[in-house]
């Protein structure tokens, strides 16, 4: 449904609205761990009903998609949704093609036998091991143990949420960066130069039996280390395998 040349950005929307979440909530965290009392962590904990709440009132009042309305036989509520979206009644074309989008998927046998045949064997792989690569990065120990991650590096407990914060800030910017420039330069350029920066500040973060060099590093350098490798991750690898896929398949 998203224009053709903002298709990418809308995509990355998805990824933008979860980050933003971890912002907030690691900016809760900050602020509530330094009340006094044992009250604090039953703040933060309380307040994810807010956006419990939002999500299921959402669902409630959230219209269908025209393709979904197609798909189940309501093309005339298709049809006017269309118009809803578009703002306007000259849909017929965009609505016709929507029509024959449907009539032809429905015309496809066995489509898990289909997928496996070595035309699709490319799309096949790139989609099975884009996300299993992503999560080999290790993302998910910055995105949410990030506090814990901190205190092994040394940091005190207010110091470490402070850095998660920091972090979660980092990664959101980065994300906007994705948006703005996805539709130009494209997913693959975003991957591989994400890809190669990530391993660059990863393997600077590897154990170094060296007391030396462990000393040269140091952890404010660790610190800035593990904040690279989350900018490129945001920017990169967080969103653009799901775009990447979703090209693929409207192909």
């Amino acid at each position: 449904m998203a224009p053709p040349n903002l298709r990418g950005a809308f995509n990355n929307g998805f990824q933008v609205a979860i980050i933003f979440g971890i912002v907030v909530a690691t900016i809760i965290n900050y602020f509530t761990a330094q009340m006094k009392g044992n009250i604090g962590w039953r703040i933060s904990l309380g307040l994810a009903c807010v956006p419990a709440v939002m999500i299921m009132i959402g669902a409630l009042i959230l219209p269908d998609t025209p393709n979904s309305l197609i798909e189940r036989g309501y093309t005339e509520e298709a049809k006017e949704m269309l118009q809803s979206i578009r703002g306007t009644n000259e849909v017929d074309e965009e609505f016709q093609d929507l029509i024959d989008a449907s009539e032809e998927s429905k015309q496809v046998k066995h489509p898990w036998k289909n997928i496996m045949l070595p035309r699709y064997r490319p799309q096949l792989i790139m989609t099975c091991f884009i996300p299993f690569f992503q999560q080999l990065t290790g993302i998910n120990v910055i995105t949410f143990y990030a506090p814990v991650l901190f205190q092994t590096l040394g940091f005190g407990s207010k110091a470490s949420l402070l850095s998660a914060m920091v972090t979660g800030i980092i990664e959101l910017l980065c994300t906007f960066v994705s948006v703005f420039t996805v539709d130009r330069f494209g997913r693959r350029i975003l991957f591989l130069q994400g890809g190669i920066q990530m391993l660059v500040s990863q393997v600077t973060q590897t154990p170094n039996p060296n007391p030396t060099i462990r000393f040269l590093i140091g952890t404010q350098y660790l610190k800035t280390s593990v904040c690279i490798t989350d900018r490129y991750w945001s920017h990169d690898w967080s969103q653009i395998w799901s775009g990447w896929n979703r090209k693929h398949r409207e192909k």
